[in-house]
């Protein structure tokens, strides 16, 4: 394994004397000018931060986050630093015997830290843990609540790790005499909006529900306990708003759930009187879950770098617009 530059060394220095597992974008790029003060107001300081964070990370000093901006090279949202490398990767030899339950680890060449951590905490832990929330586990574990968080490593269960996932709770509003379909909203302010005005008539809706932004990505499952029969979504028109809904839907299909589709009349309303702002888009993949005739047009409110707050279907839109309710009801 190549040893890190003295640059790099320096900056995980620093990085391991703020004494927090997870590092942020800005206070790395804070950082990286610390320990190379030349790089300050030069046009390379982002290319050789890329450079020294790829070399910590070869190390197994840090592991970045897959979620990067949109720069050249893309730096990454944020790290988490982990154990010293003579710690992270010790030979078989000294690592000692894997645990029974982590029979799959043993065909690892290089496991992970955060695998070697676990191990370590089965062998001393396992026969008297109680089950616990995954994140309060996590920290227990690796220092970092959110380590757990995406696809667990080298055939770790919840269940070998005495623990279990919290679904975020979804709030829910009934609407009464509505029909079987669910209306998810990004924003509270727009739920509020849409409220007041589907109460007169609500028509197939009938219950709103607060998405409240990412979080939807999560509490979509606790759809389980009293599945609709369709769910509609509108949310912002943005990056993060499409990605959010699109990461649900797939979640929702994985567990039996009915897809989340777009509520297009709401979205195609938003298009129409909507005030674009300033936001630069460079993956439109999650265009893709639009339906097909509103593709195109996000497209260009991309490429034109913009973006759609859906509080721009507020109470005049909604009260003057009836084609909003498009698309709300069942397929």
């Amino acid at each position: 394994m190549t040893s890190p530059g003295p640059v790099a060394e320096r900056l995980a220095e620093l990085l391991a004397a703020t004494g927090r597992t997870r590092i942020p974008r800005s206070a790395l790029r804070a950082a990286f000018l610390q320990a190379d003060p030349t790089m300050v107001g030069s046009v390379g300081a982002r290319r050789n931060l890329a450079a020294a964070l790829a070399e910590l990370a070869a190390a197994g000093v840090l592991e970045p986050t897959d979620r990067t901006d949109d720069g050249v090279p893309p730096l990454p949202n944020s790290v988490r630093l982990l154990r010293s490398r003579s710690a992270a990767a010790p030979a078989a030899a000294e690592r000692g015997p894997w645990h029974l339950e982590l029979s799959a680890a043993v065909a690892l060449r290089r496991p992970s830290p955060v695998l070697l951590q676990v191990n370590e905490w089965l062998f001393a832990h396992a026969s008297r843990a109680v089950q616990v929330p995954l994140r309060e586990r996590a920290l227990e574990i690796t220092g970092d609540e959110k380590a757990f968080d995406g696809p667990l490593p080298g055939g770790l269960t919840p269940e070998i790790l005495r623990a279990r996932r919290v679904v975020p709770p979804l709030h829910r509003e009934p609407l009464p005499g509505g029909g079987p379909v669910l209306l998810v909203v990004e924003n509270a302010d727009t739920l509020d909006s849409l409220r007041r005005a589907l109460e007169p008539a609500p028509g197939p809706v009938g219950e709103l529900a607060w998405g409240a932004g990412n979080a939807f990505t999560a509490s979509v499952l606790a759809l389980r306990t009293r599945p609709p029969a369709a769910v509609r979504y509108f949310g912002d028109l943005d990056a993060a708003g499409l990605r959010i809904p699109r990461a649900a839907s797939d979640l929702a299909q994985a567990h039996g759930l009915p897809p989340v589709r777009p509520a297009t009349g709401l979205y195609r309303a938003l298009l129409r009187p909507g005030r674009p702002a300033s936001a630069r888009t460079v993956d439109h993949s999650d265009v893709e879950w639009l339906d097909a005739g509103l593709r195109g047009l996000v497209r260009d409110l991309f490429a034109a770098g913009a973006r759609l707050a859906q509080e721009a279907v507020g109470v005049t839109v909604l009260a003057g617009d009836p084609d909003w309710r498009d698309g709300l009801a069942p397929a």
